[in-house]
């Protein structure tokens, strides 16, 4: 073994540390448990050899049973430097399907390659060095799945170099490393060479066999989506450049073709992208939704997305699965190509397709009917020109569908103007890819067949001929002025609005977002993207699902749009643009409460200073909506999903988009239920809502915060799922601080303030609304003002039979189903 060696080996299933220099042995801390790793292993010349068994790890080193939800990596080798620290070995999402794979430390474990991605093992899976020198997997039936394919090469040891997996001969040289056989990932200093490809597999997609590639050419990197053929070619000559940057995705012309992912050109004048210039180490991945995107390693230990690298090339509409089956992509917006024959699979989700509403029957083929789209066309003219028959006229491409019951879509394109000579025919089934884009020009004709009765429909021809032959252009005539009507008063609300804040165009938001290229989340009414307005970082949430979200919408800009508070988050303008819906806020670096509370890595969690100045943060933005302005605004959504934090760790609150305008005369309003599962008053089940909703939410949150878990963790034992009942039963049993965050020692070094905080939390959880405190006295409890009200009562989840007006008998606050309630957003 190398003199600077040091680490372990899983030698016949039994673990033996080496140690070299007296150097401390390097620790991986994985949910409280530390797991003793190497950067070298020796393959002896001699048996036995080196062998690595899942259940021999497994039971070592963790109990999967109680981390069926989690990332797990059990190591075989670590690489210790700090900034590049990667591990290799057996990981898992699930506990009982392994990938061998290369990681990156973090909360998310990003895989940046992967021996059996296709292929996944079960638990009793083994991995040796063969006396050949070969590197096995075998699955627990002992069935051979991947190997490095080195016998008789000398091979010695193998290492882990900045995520690159080697193994080595007796020199020290290179003999097999898995930079060679790259999986979806590319890690900076690695290159893509001809005969080379990225590859990742759809997740919404009908063929089980289809995958997006990025390959890389003599002349280039191709892009390609199979079995469909859809490819699209990259090359040097473009130069596609985003800014002055240094870091960049290079080709090599003297290395055979190779594209190198380095920090600057080095040399290699043939750029193909120009990035984002890299600050830590960074590693890019073609993702499952066709986007290659390039990520950044940030302290503590996590990935953050900077980059769509083809965004300069590519439009959102250019990805073939970018809007699903049938759906229509048209600037990045998707929809229906007609809403008389379609819908949206999910109205939330317009980019997972639409579907017919009517069902073929080839038992009922006479029915068989073909219906005119207009303005659409084939999202890929150069791949429609690829797969389509020359010769035939529109009238026999249209009557070889209506004869092939497996026939949806007719596309055809004449050859001329005149359409005499013929054209291009393209008959698409559901087993091919059915994708359209808007196009104005007329240039395709495009038919859908839809399921008709034949005797019903020559009936109804002969009633509605003879009886409504002049009402057509009357409808038409209505249809239009109410139409107009509506989105003329559409207008006019939105410029009366008082104190409205900027309005702004599609394409200036578009511009400002590069495209919507940097996602920074997504949720029940739309996503949220990072953009630039002059020297100004913005955050732009374009609402997907418009018809859906124009109360929301609507809310947000009249209610946020008009009050201005240090705890609430400024709405910088909105777009009102045709179909498309979009709010401007401020940039908060730090991203919401839930990732720093839920998500959080043990190495880091927030101090109770920080955890207590959100809490009054918190509370400072919701006084002012509810008692200083001139209606009472009640958010009905508090939940820490919309609590931002600023670069300093300020909370403020976001969202209005579900609140609600209470006169100062109004005592209670009647509204439809609002809000998200686990954080709702007992009250909601009444109908009868006041601020007080919003205290009672606050509460929870409170109890999050202090305990570092959500209300509602299905992963936790079933009697602990429902954190309020939890509390409950502390409080009432007086063993509240079981509750706290283990994973602070700060919290424990101010457990009396912590406790008090807790009661605090708990004076707002009270099932009779009129028993909790306002905002105003939560504030100045927190500072120091006021005294918690003595008398506490420690019920905080209804029973079922309430003596409570307002709860009308119900059970507990989180029992309404999901398909009431909005997302987090």
């Amino acid at each position: 073994m190398s003199q600077t060696a040091k680490g372990l080996i899983f030698h016949k299933y039994k673990v033996m540390t080496i140690n070299y220099f007296n150097k401390s042995m390097a620790l991986l801390l994985l949910r409280g448990l530390c797991f003793p790793l190497t950067i070298l292993a020796q393959l002896p010349n001699v048996a036995p050899p080196n062998v690595w068994n899942i259940y021999s790890m497994q039971s070592n080193n963790i109990s999967m049973d109680d981390n069926r939800n989690a990332h797990v990596i059990l190591p075989i080798l670590y690489d210790s430097r700090v900034s590049n620290r990667s591990y290799f070995g057996f990981y898992t999402t699930d506990g009982y399907s392994f990938i061998l794979a290369v990681v990156f430390l973090g909360p998310q474990s990003p895989v940046i390659w992967s021996a059996n991605p296709d292929n996944p093992v079960s638990n009793g899976a083994i991995l040796n060095f063969t006396r050949e020198g070969d590197l096995l997997l075998r699955d627990s039936d002992r069935t051979v799945i991947w190997s490095t394919a080195t016998v008789n090469k000398s091979v010695a040891n193998m290492g882990l170099v900045s995520g690159n997996l080697v193994l080595f001969d007796q020199n020290n040289s290179s003999v097999w490393q898995s930079f060679d056989h790259p999986t979806d990932t590319l890690v900076m200093g690695q290159s893509l060479c001809r005969g080379m490809n990225l590859s990742a597999k759809p997740t919404n997609t009908k063929w089980l066999s289809s995958k997006v590639y990025l390959s890389a050419e003599w002349n280039g990197l191709r892009y390609s989506f199979e079995p469909a053929a859809y490819t699209q070619l990259f090359q040097a000559e473009t130069r596609l450049q985003l800014r002055p940057t240094q870091t960049t995705l290079v080709s090599n012309s003297t290395a055979s073709s190779c594209y190198a992912f380095v920090n600057g050109s080095l040399g290699f004048p043939d750029k193909i992208f120009s990035l984002p210039s890299a600050s830590s180490l960074q590693f890019m991945r073609l993702e499952s939704d066709g986007h290659l995107r390039l990520y950044e390693m940030i302290e503590p230990s996590r990935a953050r997305m900077l980059f769509d690298v083809l965004s300069m090339a590519m439009d959102f509409c250019d990805y073939p699965l970018a809007c699903g089956d049938y759906g229509v992509c048209n600037n990045g917006q998707c929809s229906c190509p007609s809403f008389s024959h379609f819908r949206f699979q999910n109205e939330r989700l317009p980019g997972a397709g639409c579907i017919p509403l009517s069902n073929i029957s080839c038992n009922h083929a006479q029915g068989h009917q073909l219906v005119a789209l207009s303005d659409v066309s084939y999202f890929s003219y150069s791949l429609f020109l690829s797969l389509a028959i020359s010769g035939s006229s529109q009238t026999v491409c249209m009557q070889g569908c209506l004869l092939d019951c497996s026939c949806r879509v007719v596309l055809f394109q004449n050859y001329g103007p005149g359409g005499d000579d013929g054209g291009y025919c393209l008959l698409l089934s559901e087993q091919k890819l059915i994708l359209f884009a808007e196009d104005s020009t007329d240039r395709f004709s495009v038919f859908v067949k839809i399921q008709g009765n034949y005797s019903y429909k020559k009936r109804m021809i002969i009633i509605v001929s003879s009886t409504v032959a002049g009402l057509p252009l009357t409808w038409i005539l209505i249809s239009a002025i109410i139409w107009k009507k509506c989105k003329k008063d559409q207008e006019q609300l939105l410029d009366s609005i008082p104190g409205t804040p900027k309005r702004f165009s599609f394409h200036e938001l578009r511009v400002a977002t590069n495209h919507f290229s940097v996602k920074l989340g997504s949720g029940g009414f739309g996503s949220v993207f990072e953009g630039k307005i002059g020297n100004e970082t913005i955050a732009v949430k374009r609402l997907e699902g418009v018809e859906q979200g124009m109360e929301e919408f609507l809310a947000e800009v009249k209610t946020i749009g008009r009050i201005h508070h240090f705890n609430l988050v400024r709405l910088v303008g909105f777009c009102a643009d045709r179909s498309h819906k979009l709010l401007v806020y401020d940039y908060m670096p730090n991203g919401s409460l839930d990732k720093w509370i839920f998500d959080t890595s043990p190495s880091f969690t927030l101090s109770w200073k920080t955890r207590r100045n959100i809490i009054i943060a918190i509370a400072r933005g919701l006084s002012y909506p509810h008692e200083e302005c001139k209606e009472k605004i009640t958010h009905l959504d508090i939940k820490p999903q919309n609590i931002l934090l600023d670069e300093k760790f300020n909370a403020k609150l976001s969202d209005f988009g579900l609140s609600k305008m209470i006169n100062r005369d109004q005592s209670k309003v009647m509204t439809r239920m609002r809000g998200t599962r686990g954080y709702l008053a007992p009250e909601w089940l009444g109908s009868k809502i006041t601020e007080k909703a919003d205290i009672y939410s606050f509460g929870i949150v409170m109890i999050e915060i202090i305990c570092g878990r959500q209300n509602l963790d299905e992963s936790q034992p079933e009697h602990d799922v429902h954190l309020i009942s939890l509390l409950q039963q502390k409080a009432r049993s007086g063993q509240l601080s079981d509750l706290v965050d283990s994973r602070s020692n700060d919290m424990r070094f101010h457990v009396e303030e912590v406790m008090e905080t807790m009661k605090l939390a708990m004076w707002c959880l009270q099932v009779d609304s009129s028993r909790r405190p306002l905002m105003s006295t939560v504030a100045k409890v927190l500072e120091g003002e006021m005294s918690i009200e003595p008398t506490i009562d420690c019920t905080f989840v209804p029973n079922f039979a309430s003596s409570n007006p307002d709860v009308e008998g119900s059970t507990s606050s989180y029992i309404p189903s999901d398909s009431h309630l909005s997302g987090p957003r």
